[in-house]
């Protein structure tokens, strides 16, 4: 086997181990997504907050001069 084939093989098994260090951290973030969404408080509360912005309980506020003055009244 030439050295040059030797070097090929090494340069895809690090670029194999590369995509499985990817793949893992991927993984990692969908387990964490998953735990959240599977916290039934969570996701109550999710709800209870969706609910109240529908039924205009919250205001949306888009710049942080409107954030400013929604402290300032309360």
């Amino acid at each position: 086997m030439s050295l040059k084939v030797l070097v090929d093989i090494i340069r895809d098994i690090e670029e194999f181990i590369e995509k499985l260090e990817k793949r893992k951290e991927e993984l990692e973030e969908l387990k964490e997504e998953l735990l959240i969404y599977s916290d039934e408080e969570f996701m109550e509360s999710i709800e209870r907050g969706l609910k109240d912005f529908e039924e205009g309980r919250f205001r949306r506020c888009e710049s942080f001069e409107e954030v400013d003055e929604l402290f300032e009244r309360l």
